[in-house]
């Protein structure tokens, strides 16, 4: 599995990120029903447009899912729209979600996770991922 650094970015700095570089656009999911699978992730995102990515966290020693998701979709424009749709249920429970930011190119990284499974996530406040509200 290829690592991948998500990044939590506020829109008014977008406009400036685009210019440094070329970025994938997402949502990451978080308290998704662990009944979700990649399929019902996809077909539910993909109303608001082209869905290339989508992830659905596994606890590496049990197997089970961990409630955690990832979608990407081809553009910046898809991306919001499927925010500003939000909130979203999934399998009969709301998710949180963040609107992330990858590199499109993994070459042009200068971090590299350390984890040999799963995804590294910075977002704007790490507590977020940490918390049970």
């Amino acid at each position: 599995m290829d690592s991948r650094v998500y990044v939590c970015v506020p829109k008014q700095y977008m406009e400036k990120l685009n210019d440094m570089g070329e970025w994938n656009h997402g949502l990451f999911l978080k308290r998704m029903n662990p009944y979700v699978t990649k399929d019902v992730l996809e077909a539910h995102f993909e109303k608001w447009g082209t869905v290339l990515v989508c992830d659905v966290k596994m606890e590496c020693t049990t197997g089970f899912p961990r409630g955690l998701g990832y979608v990407g979709f081809a553009n910046e424009e898809e991306a919001d729209a499927a925010e500003a749709a939000g909130p979203h249920k999934l399998a009969g429970m709301e998710v949180d979600m963040r609107r992330v930011i990858c590199p499109k190119n993994n070459d042009d990284m200068t971090y590299v996770s350390h984890r040999k499974s799963g995804m590294a996530y910075l977002l704007a406040s790490s507590s977020w991922l940490d918390s049970d509200e």
